[in-house]
This record gives C-alpha cells, structure tokens and sequence, in this order.
C-alpha cells in the first residue's frame, strides 16, 4: 500500500489516498471487507475525479489482467485495457462493442461509466453488450449477476461508477469484422441545421458518425461543421494488395 496523488483524465482535482493493487479477486474482496472507505480505479482516465477517493482506500486493478481466448463471447478482468483487448481480439476477427475516445481506458472503469461510442445510435452503450458482471460488494461478497438474475444490481452498476461494488471482470459480447479497415466519408453542413439533417439520414445508412462543429461561427454559418461517417469494411472492398 502506498500514499499517492492521483488525478482524473482532466488533471483539474488533485487529492491523495491510500492505493492498493491486489493480484487476485480474493484479494479485492479481502480489501473490500476491511475497508471503510474504498473505490476501484482503472486507468484514471475519468474526465473528473470520479476514481480518487481522497483520505480512503483505491483500489487499482490494473494487475487483473486475465482474459479469454479471442471469440465471440469473452470473458476480460477489469484491469484489461481496451487497447490491450483489441490486439487480442482484432487479429481473430472480433471487435469491442463500444469504444469511447481513447482505447486506454480499462474494461472495468468502461462498464462503471458505460460508455458510449460513434456507434451509439446504432448498437447503444457497453452495457447492451455485457451479458454478466463480476462484482465484489461492500461486505465483500463475491457475486455474477446478469440482467436476468438481479436486474435492479446490473444496471445500477452499469454507469455507476464503483457505487454499487467493485467490478472484478464481465463477459462481453464482440462485434465479429472481416477487416480491421474502415469505409470513411467526410463532408461538410452548412449550418446546425443541415448538420443535424445529414447525421439523421447517416444513422440509418453508417454504424459509426462523428461531427466537428465550428463554435465561432455566427449568423448563416452558426453550427457549420465536419461530418465523418464510416463502417468496417468487408474484405472484398480492401485493395487486392490488402487481402490475406
């Protein structure tokens, strides 16, 4: 156990805490029980100082790395990155779900904010691909629940952000690829508008979408912005040179 600073993805708060970083489940719940202030923390990448805990205990998972073979259906310990998932996955033909902004969140803080993507008016946020969570609870209690066997549990978890429990691992369902290339188009609106328009009629036709919207345009332009949409590409759309 050490004293540390620790911050958020925003380094706007700083506070100290005691943090420990257990190597087993047993472990977490061991440090769970005895604590009376505690909250995990992954790889601090909270806009916020959601993961700090200042005064208490932190408990960073970044030594639960275990993970399952590449499939539709995997089972990842909360400390694994989403950046470490993808090069496991990618190669195999599987992709994560959801994706926020960076990959190097990990997949335990992912499920605490249930984050959302490009994807989301298509696929929703991670916690419509989490088919079981792996929660240690105040008291220490080590518990699986799903959707359908504590309903009220799962999705007070899902965006809780560590209030409910701390998330050892889950079983996420992947989103199968044929490639890890994307089909991209970029275009311009005119105004909010047009914006809002050209991103209605994507929704249906592009799994992902992203705008970049110009703030310091004012009258006719106001809200000008750059639209991007894409999809993963097939394998028969690659440049033959591409090809396996």
């Amino acid at each position: 156990m050490t004293m540390e600073t620790l911050t958020g993805w925003g380094r706007s708060t700083f506070s100290q805490a005691h943090v420990v970083r257990p190597d087993t489940v047993e472990q977490v719940a061991q440090t769970v029980a005895r604590a009376p202030a505690v909250l995990g923390r992954g790889l601090g990448r909270a806009y916020g100082d959601a993961a700090q805990c200042a005064g208490g205990l932190v408990i960073s998972t970044d030594r639960l790395q275990d993970c399952s073979e590449p499939a539709e259906v995997m089972d990842v310990a909360a400390g694994v990155s989403i950046h470490d998932l993808l090069l496991r996955s990618v190669p195999a033909g599987y992709f994560v779900p959801v994706t926020p902004g960076t990959r190097y969140v990990s997949m335990g803080g992912a499920i605490a904010s249930d984050i959302q993507g490009k994807n989301h008016h298509a696929d929703g946020a991670l916690s419509a691909h989490t088919e079981s969570m792996d929660l240690v609870l105040a008291d220490g209690q080590r518990v699986t629940v799903t959707p359908e066997s504590d309903p009220d549990l799962f999705w007070s978890t899902a965006g809780g952000m560590g209030l409910t429990g701390m998330i050892t691992g889950a079983r996420i369902r992947m989103r199968p690829i044929e490639t890890s290339r994307l089909r991209v188009d970029t275009s311009r609106a005119e105004d909010l508008d047009d914006l809002i328009a050209a991103m209605y009629e994507a929704d249906s036709t592009h799994r992902y979408s992203v705008a970049w919207v110009d703030t310091l345009a004012r009258g006719k332009k106001l809200g000008r912005s750059v639209l991007t949409v894409g999809d993963f590409a097939s394998a028969d759309e690659l440049p033959v040179k591409q090809r396996s």
